[in-house]
């Protein structure tokens, strides 16, 4: 019976002690992860925003508490500077600007008269004398040419100076007129050419200085606007180059304007800090309409042929040091960085990378300093 109990202790040796072999042999477990590389190459780095168009000339007219005696634009109305508004009861200057104005065009007019028959006159007196030189040489009868000829006569400086002078008074008879006009307490004038994009002012009624009688836009010369927070607010300088993106195509503009102090709004996520920022439009954009919604990427940096890594890469301690796991003989090993440009989805190493380098990216909170990685395979279907 001895014998037998020996007999089977053995075999439980032997069998544990082949047991245990194979479970040394299968060494430490290996974290599956995806790896990417450091790699030469561009960067452009943007900061991503929506803006609203605006005008870059756009004036809001306040109405005088005075009976409104004619409202003389609509919405859509084009005005320039010095134009009627609105009147209101009292002494009508209007009509003066008018009658300026006629006397304006037509002392023009006549200028432009005299110059074009003084041209016509000098014309066909250099043609006279033309045919009178080719007769004259060929022997032959030239007196009825030179009758034509000093029966004209050039106009002289004389009648130019006094048109040109004609145009210099009515000139200063309608900027006369345009002065009073404005300085009149009954009327409202134009200070910007642009469009009427609203009126308020009813005639009849009695006008109020509370809120805009009208708006007048300039809907050709445009701008965005936008708010930035704190921490973006930093990466934005004047001149930036800016790509506005439209329905219709991508619009070229400039950062012409920063807030020079932030302010706080409520929104639904609550209270923030924004600073506001203005772009200019530089071409022409028809499809950008006033008070639209735009999306915007304001280009912050580029950098060409540096080493860059996939931002999936990088990490941050808690001192806001730099760092990612660099795999070598399938070990993480945690490499301090320094960057440079950063857009989405790249990062520009200054320092601490080298190209080909293979670096883990979103490594998990299991990745240590020396732990066993292999890198994940791709399903094959």
């Amino acid at each position: 019976m001895k014998k037998r109990y020996i007999i089977v202790a053995i075999a439980l040796l032997v069998l544990a002690g082949g047991a245990y072999r194979r479970i040394n042999n299968r060494g430490p477990a290996l974290t599956s992860v995806k790896l990417g590389e450091v790699a030469m190459g561009d960067i452009s780095a943007y900061l991503s925003t929506t803006a609203t168009v605006k005008s870059k000339d756009s004036m809001d007219y306040y109405g005088l508490q005075s009976v409104i005696k004619k409202v003389h634009v609509t919405v859509g109305s084009e005005v320039k500077k010095g134009d009627l508004l609105i009147s209101y009861e009292g002494q009508d200057l209007a009509t003066a600007v008018k009658q300026a104005e006629l006397q304006y065009d037509n002392s023009l007019l006549q200028l432009d008269e005299l110059i074009k028959q003084g041209q016509e006159i000098q014309e066909r007196i250099d043609e006279l004398d033309m045919q009178i030189d080719i007769l004259r040489a060929s022997g032959a009868d030239v007196s009825s040419l030179k009758q034509q000829r000093n029966a004209l006569s050039p106009v002289s400086n004389e009648r130019l100076k006094q048109a040109e002078n004609s145009v210099s008074l009515a000139k200063i008879s309608l900027d006369s007129a345009r002065q009073k006009l404005s300085e009149a307490k009954d009327v409202i004038i134009a200070e910007n050419d642009g469009v009427v994009t609203a009126v308020s002012a009813v005639e009849g009624s009695v006008g109020s200085s509370m809120q805009p009688a009208v708006t007048v836009q300039n809907i050709k010369e445009l701008k965005v606007v936008a708010s930035v927070g704190r921490y973006d607010a930093a990466d934005i300088t004047l001149g930036q180059k800016v790509d506005i993106r439209g329905d219709k195509g991508v619009y070229e503009g400039v950062v012409s304007f920063i807030d020079p102090v932030a302010r706080r709004s409520t929104g639904a996520s609550g209270t923030e800090t924004i600073l506001g920022i203005e772009i200019d439009v530089l071409e022409e954009a028809p499809e950008l309409k006033v008070e639209f919604d735009v999306d915007i990427d304001i280009r912050l940096g580029e950098a060409a042929g540096v080493l860059k890594l996939p931002a999936e890469a990088l990490r941050a301690d808690k001192s806001g040091s730099y760092y990612v796991y660099v795999v070598e003989n399938n070990r993480a090993i945690e490499r301090q960085v320094s960057i440079g440009l950063q857009s989405d989805m790249e990062v520009e190493a200054l320092e601490g990378l080298k190209l080909g380098d293979k670096v883990i990216l979103n490594p998990s909170s299991a990745i240590k300093e020396g732990s066993l990685v292999s890198e994940e395979q791709e399903a094959t279907r």
